[in-house]
């Protein structure tokens, strides 16, 4: 099972990309960030796409903004089965989609980024709600994979050195609690766990002029896993040669049970 997160910015600005992207690497479940389309806006080519089944929490809210949706691709819903698929009661702004299949579940989320004050409390309310329910999936030994754009990093490793200012929205140490707290209610950090020490692992970067060509970036898209599908990663890639968005799209590939 290969599960891939990306924050494309924009889904129409993307749909060459996409499809590019998605022929080439194929991946069974791709979880997308910030559509920043309506349901009816969204591109026939990927809504419809003859190899994947798609499922949308679009940007009903507000026009043009925020709205997360999961590609599936046909051969996993043949082994799988069909999904049933939730927006949780906590989701805000369009930024969480649920998909419940047979063996686990898979919550996809674009987690709010907490510049203004109102919204940073939304931020750690969000992150909150989020801990609440993976303490209550993980007590009912239930499996689950948490995926998406985080926008914290956790720590100092998870970024850039000039980049690490305890200020710096995204790295303010009471959100990095918060992510942390939800953490350890037994979810693995997947990706880094495979590269504990290795500095440089990037995804985003900020839009001033240089940062991707230095790799002065933020590790902020994760994917987050329970104890019986942390022991099943096999390999993580964040695809660096995907360059048409400012988030790198990120893939962990799990073995078979």
């Amino acid at each position: 099972m290969r599960v891939t997160t990306w924050n494309v910015n924009g889904l129409r600005a993307r749909e060459k990309a996409l499809l590019s992207w998605l022929a080439t690497h194929a991946p069974d479940i791709l979880v997308l960030q910030e559509i920043k389309a309506l349901r009816a806006q969204i591109p026939a080519s990927i809504a419809e796409h003859e190899d994947y089944c798609s499922y949308w929490n679009d940007s009903s809210v507000k026009a043009g903004y925020s709205g997360v949706g999961a590609l599936v691709h046909k051969r996993f819903i043949a082994m799988q089965g069909e999904p049933r698929v939730l927006i949780p009661n906590f989701d805000v702004e369009n930024r969480l989609i649920q998909l419940d299949f047979g063996s686990f579940t898979l919550l996809g989320g674009y987690f709010p980024r907490g510049e203004k004050p109102d919204h940073y409390a939304l931020k750690l309310r969000f992150f909150e709600s989020l801990r609440q329910f993976a303490a209550q999936m993980l007590q009912a030994q239930k499996n689950l994979l948490i995926v998406g754009d985080i926008n914290v990093a956790r720590e100092e490793i998870d970024l850039h050195p000039s980049q690490q200012k305890e200020d710096a929205t995204g790295f303010r140490p009471d959100e990095r609690q918060a992510l942390n707290a939800m953490l350890a209610v037994g979810l693995h950090d997947v990706f880094r766990e495979l590269y504990p020490n290795t500095s440089g692992l990037y995804t985003w970067f900020p839009y001033w002029k240089g940062a991707r060509e230095h790799n002065i970036g933020w590790r902020i898209d994760c994917i987050y896993a329970s104890p019986a599908l942390a022991t099943r990663v096999k390999q993580g890639i964040i695809h660096t040669d995907e360059k048409s968005s400012d988030h790198y799209p990120l893939t962990i590939e799990f073995a078979e049970p």
